[in-house]
C-alpha cells in the first residue's frame, strides 16, 4: 500500500537533484575553429594582403568610408637614456624545465606561432627597442616572420573566448601571431589586422605592446591589458597537440580544464641570434 507514495517520493527526489545539479560541459571547447565553424565564412582563407577598396569605390557600392589611419606614437618618458635596440631568438622552457627549443618563423594553418626547432639557426628573429628605465609595453617586430603585412609578434583574441578580459577563474585567451601595431598600454583594439583573421576570415581584436624585457635575465614576459585598462596576471601556454599554437591567458588551470588538455606553461628567454659566418 505504501509502494506508490514511496515511488513518487523517490522520483521527486531524483528530479529535484537533477534540477540543482550544475550542468557540465560534456566535451571540451575547441581552441581553434573547426571546419563547421568556418563553413559560413565567405571571406576566404588567405595569407595574402587583402585588396582594399578606395573610398570612391566604397561610396559607389554603398559602403561606409574607411576610417583614417591613426599614427601610433610612443608615450612620453622621463628617462634621459636613449632606447636600446635588441635582436634575439626565443628559447622556450616549460615551468617544469622541459626544453622546447627555439621558436620557428612559421605559423600553423590559423596564422598562429607554435612551431619549435632544436637549433637557433633560422629561428624566429625578433627586433625591438626598450627604455632602460622601463623595459615594458614593448611592441616587437618579427624580422623574418611569415608576412610583412602582420609583422608584429602580438596577441590575437582567441576564437573560443567570449570576452576580451583575462582573470583568475577565466579561460579567456589570445593567440600569439602576426599583428599590426597597437598603442602601448591600450586595451584590445579592433582597428588592426592580424594573421588569424587573414587565415580564417574571423575578425578578432589585438594587442601588440604586450611585452616586457629583463636586460639582466633576458626574460621576455607578456602582459595583457583588459578592456577596463587593468593589467591581469598573464601566462604563456603551449597547445602542444595538433593545434601547435602559443597563447596567453590569465589562468592556466582554467585554460587547461576548458580545453581538456595539460597544456604546459612556458617561459621565454631572449637569446642573441647566432652570427652568420661567411665562408670564402
Amino acid at each position: 500500500m505504501h509502494l506508490v507514495p514511496t515511488l513518487i517520493h523517490a522520483l521527486t527526489t531524483a528530479t529535484l537533484a537533477a534540477a540543482v545539479t550544475p550542468t557540465r560541459r560534456s566535451l571540451p571547447l575547441s581552441l581553434n575553429p573547426t571546419p563547421q565553424d568556418l563553413s559560413n565564412v565567405t571571406t576566404g582563407v588567405s595569407m595574402r594582403a587583402p585588396q582594399a577598396l578606395t573610398n570612391a569605390k566604397r561610396l559607389a557600392l554603398g559602403l561606409p568610408l574607411l576610417r583614417p589611419h591613426r599614427r601610433i606614437t610612443a608615450p612620453p618618458t622621463s628617462s634621459p637614456l636613449p632606447p636600446v635596440p635588441q635582436r634575439c631568438n626565443i628559447r622556450a622552457v616549460g615551468t617544469d624545465n622541459t626544453d622546447f627549443g627555439y621558436l620557428s618563423p612559421l605559423w600553423n594553418g590559423f596564422g598562429e606561432y607554435g612551431m619549435f626547432q632544436a637549433s637557433p639557426d633560422g629561428a624566429l628573429e625578433l627586433a625591438f627597442s626598450y627604455s632602460p628605465g622601463s623595459p615594458s609595453q614593448i611592441s616587437i617586430t618579427a624580422a623574418n616572420g611569415p608576412s610583412a603585412m602582420y609583422s608584429f609578434f602580438g596577441a590575437i583574441v582567441g576564437f573560443a573566448s567570449t570576452s576580451n578580459d583575462f582573470g583568475l577563474g577565466s579561460y579567456h585567451y589570445a593567440y600569439l601571431g602576426g599583428t599590426t601595431q597597437t598603442a602601448a598600454g591600450a586595451p584590445p583594439s579592433s582597428d588592426g589586422d592580424n594573421s588569424f583573421s587573414a587565415a580564417t576570415g574571423i575578425s578578432k581584436d589585438i594587442e601588440s605592446a604586450i611585452w616586457s624585457y629583463d636586460p639582466v635575465t633576458h626574460a621576455l614576459t607578456a602582459q595583457w591589458v583588459n578592456t577596463d585598462g587593468a593589467a591581469p596576471a598573464t601566462h604563456i601556454v603551449y597547445a602542444n597537440d595538433s593545434n601547435k599554437a602559443l597563447a596567453i591567458t590569465g589562468d592556466v588551470v582554467a585554460f587547461q580544464d576548458t580545453f581538456g588538455a595539460p597544456y604546459p606553461e612556458l617561459l621565454f628567454t631572449c637569446v642573441p641570434p647566432t652570427p652568420v659566418t661567411t665562408t670564402y
